[in-house]
């Protein structure tokens, strides 16, 4: 009888639901960008307390009782549309609607970096810049570094991104700024250094870089900032894109210096792009190839690269994909000039390397939207990097790494934005640098990222990250109390460290184009292998006394913090539109790493990555973005200021004797800089000009004026900082396609931004851009 009663319960159940569905009447359409004819997708359709979400081709369906609703339509960075409907019992209504930009787009640009979910860049909590294609091809830029230079608080000394002042110089080891491509890590795993060459410039839809500690979200190399390229997808129109390039070296102002010898310095290269949509499949194709003779003697560089991104949409809820990116190479580098005056362009003896290179990661990934409108991301890579270089100082390293990834909009919860993950990463490397030896590393992490909107003006976003990492070391490795690669027996073969990082931030907008923000966030970074392991010795016969790179097992990881308070004021004149930001921030640094260099003795000289004790990074920036018409003529405009003072909080007499300066200031920083880039328009004619200067590098290692003499002569004569101008002019023969010239170093000026290393003298590029 008790099983009669339970099945006749059900029945009524079924038949209960089944009269309401009858009853109740379904909503369904799909919203695109009305500026691009694209899917939207995550648009936010808000019905009163309930609403959805749209999958990844802009399709949405929600079942509602009978009635007249109204509806919010809205996505980040476009205008939000009101409609109103009325839905009869059992009635299927389908509304298709078109978001457009708003006025002042350029504070409405979509970001994601921030917080993994899109956003306005006038709304994010913390510092963001953003970087279009067009500068990147404007100025000839041929590796993203050349381009985030030009954004005020960014410098890149000797390949080492620098968001203000919160890294100093490493030789290829470690990395305080982490290098995302579509929002996956591109570091190598056993350097943690960036390869710059290697990023797709020809396929680049957006550049953003976020300054400030960014550990909660990204992990350890984000202790500094971020730098994410998102490449560009598929579109319904087929488009293909071709560059190529030429440039050519002027002789230095210093006509007593020696420079090039043998074949004459220019760059050249090529670059393609294709992107097209086939029904389901979205297809990118890219490749670059780049060639260079150096100004400094016997220094060249050859790198060739081939890319695709492939994305499959098996149904309106789940996508499949793989992207790959394959590079080769030879390359020739150099540590330091053989000396400052006539050989300043010629390397000393022992100090170059030549190189052999094969990198390529292979990407695959899912995304799944399922009916309760969850967004479900799994990111995988595979990185492989083989770098044959002579001097004993090869290297190997493969990573794995792996990411789910949650995230979803609450629109009965005001819209509340939550991203959620799990991410796993394992690091093999061997190598000669390492003494022959096998290490290994791994890293494990969970995050969660809430973002919440209020009262229509204060945006709150917090975060937690709790981080995982061990490196496991052979039982023998190199003694790094002496310069000749002996071994010792290792006292610890397996290091092993957790700690977790939270960050919170405030953006209120008073008033329509005004944003004020606050933001504070932890960060963290375990040593990589190469900070810990590394060894090699350069041997030269320009300089009297020997130098090696030492390991350093014993160092340990370095935690921090940093704060911001901002405003972003939009601005305009006329049809010129852009914005005004001015923010100052406090970074703190416990245990920070540095790569310095010391002398054990007067003739035993060698770098190490060590543990310098506290610093801390006071600072203020302001930046000017702006896009438009000025009178008739469309120009664009991106210029800041940034000013540091980097100090130990500890500072003794030890440290002071350290540096080359009496002052308390970090080393192999500037506290001056100023960036300025702008360009206008006449009809089919471009013209630009950029400026970039940097004050006077106050402080370097005592060690390294002591190894090369000359190096404080050269630095008491040019103690007044670096201007580098540059100018461009272009002319547009058909849509999308250009001829431009670009002259680099205008003034032909001659400085250094890392000691001991000439930057290039005047130079002049011709290029070519074509569009399909």
């Amino acid at each position: 009888m008790h099983y009669l009663k339970t099945l006749v319960c059900l029945v009524m159940l079924c038949c209960t639901a089944t009269m309401l569905t009858a009853q109740s009447a379904t909503l369904k359409g799909n919203v695109i960008d009305g500026s691009e004819d694209e899917p939207l997708m995550f648009a936010t359709i808000q019905i009163g307390s309930t609403g959805t979400n749209t999958d990844m081709d802009g399709n949405y369906s929600i079942q509602l009782e009978p009635g007249t609703y109204t509806l919010k339509i809205s996505y980040v960075g476009l205008e939000t549309l009101t409609d109103e409907i009325t839905l009869s019992a059992g009635e299927t209504l389908t509304k298709d609607y078109r978001l457009v930009a708003g006025e002042a787009s350029l504070l409405n640009e979509i970001t994601v970096t921030s917080g993994k979910f899109e956003k306005p860049v006038s709304e994010v909590t913390v510092s963001m810049a953003v970087i279009k294609p067009s500068l990147v091809e404007n100025t000839n830029s041929t590796a993203v570094d050349e381009v985030v230079e030009k954004v005020p608080g960014v410098e890149v000394i000797d390949g080492q991104a620098n968001i203000r002042g919160g890294s100093g110089y490493s030789y290829g080891a470690g990395s305080r700024v982490l290098l995302l491509v579509d929002d996956l890590p591109i570091l190598a795993g056993d350097a943690g250094f960036p390869s710059w060459r290697d990023v797709p410039v020809e396929n680049i839809a957006q550049i953003e870089i976020l300054k400030g500690a960014a550990s909660a979200l990204y992990g350890s190399s984000a202790l500094n900032g971020v730098i994410n390229i998102r490449t560009a997808f598929a579109t319904d129109e087929p488009v293909t894109r071709v560059s190529m390039f030429n440039t050519i070296y002027m002789p230095p102002r210093d006509k007593n210096k020696q420079w090039w010898g043998g074949a004459a310095p220019f760059d050249a290269g090529a670059s393609f792009a294709h992107r097209q949509r086939f029904n389901k499949l979205d297809l990118v194709l890219g490749g670059n190839i780049f060639y260079n003779n150096d100004v400094k003697q016997g220094i060249f560089d050859r790198k060739g690269r081939f890319n695709t991104k492939l994305r499959y949409n098996i149904n309106e809820q789940l996508s499949i994909g793989v992207n790959t990116n394959f590079n080769i190479g030879r390359s020739r580098s150099y540590f330091f000039w053989a000396g400052q005056d006539s050989l300043a362009y010629i390397p000393a003896s022992g100090t170059t390397t030549p190189s052999s290179v094969t990198r390529y990661n292979i990407d695959p990934y899912l995304t799944y939207f399922d009916k309760s409108g969850n967004r479900h991301k799994l990111l995988t890579r595979f990185y492989n990097v083989t770098n044959d270089n002579g001097n004993n100082q090869s290297n190997f390293s493969q990573v794995y790494y792996g990411e789910y990834q949650y995230q979803r909009r609450f629109s009965q919860l005001g819209d509340l934005g939550v991203v959620a993950g799990l991410v796993g990463q394992h690091i093999t490397s061997e190598a000669e640098l390492y003494g022959n030896l096998e290490y290994t590393a791994n890293n494990g992490a969970a995050y969660l990222q809430l973002d919440k909107k209020f009262f229509d003006r204060l945006n709150v976003s917090a975060g937690v990250r709790y981080e995982l990492f061990n490196i496991n070391s052979p039982d023998s490795i190199v003694d790094p109390n002496f310069g000749d690669g002996r071994l010792f027996l290792n006292p610890e073969t397996k290091t092993t460290e957790a700690k977790p990082v939270f960050r919170v931030g405030l953006n209120y907008q008073p008033f329509e184009y005004t944003f004020i923000r606050a933001s504070w966030g932890q960060g963290y970074r375990f040593p990589t292998i190469a900070e810990r392991y590394v060894y090699t010795t350069f041997a030269s016969d320009d300089i009297a006394l020997p130098l090696s790179i030492r390991p350093n097992p014993t160092l340990e990881s370095e935690t921090g913090w940093s704060a911001e308070l901002g405003i972003k004021q939009g601005v305009g004149i006329g049809d010129w539109k852009g914005y005004l930001d001015v923010s100052g921030f406090y970074t703190r640094y416990n245990n920070m790493m540095e790569f310095t260099l010391q002398a054990t003795s007067p003739v035993n000289f060698f770098f190490q990555s060590q543990n310098i004790g506290n610093t801390q990074i006071v600072g203020a920036d302001i930046t000017l973005v702006g896009q438009g018409k000025l009178g008739r003529f469309p120009t664009t405009v991106l210029t800041g200021y940034t000013f540091i003072n980097p100090t130990f909080t500890d500072f003794n007499d030890e440290i002071q004797a350290s540096g080359s300066s009496d002052d308390n200031v970090l080393k192999y920083r500037f506290r001056h800089s100023f960036k300025f880039d702008a360009e206008t328009k006449f009809n089919k004619v471009s013209v630009g000009l950029s400026a970039n200067y940097l004050s006077f590098m106050e402080n370097i290692d005592t060690a390294f004026e002591i190894f090369l003499p000359d190096l404080q002569a050269y630095r008491a004569e040019n103690d007044k900082g670096s201007l580098n101008m540059s100018a461009r002019v272009g002319y547009e023969f058909k849509e999308n396609s250009r001829v431009s010239l670009v002259v680099k170093n205008l003034t032909n000026a001659e400085y250094t931004i890392r000691p001991a290393l000439l930057e290039p003298p005047l130079n002049m590029s011709l290029r070519l851009d074509y569009q399909f």
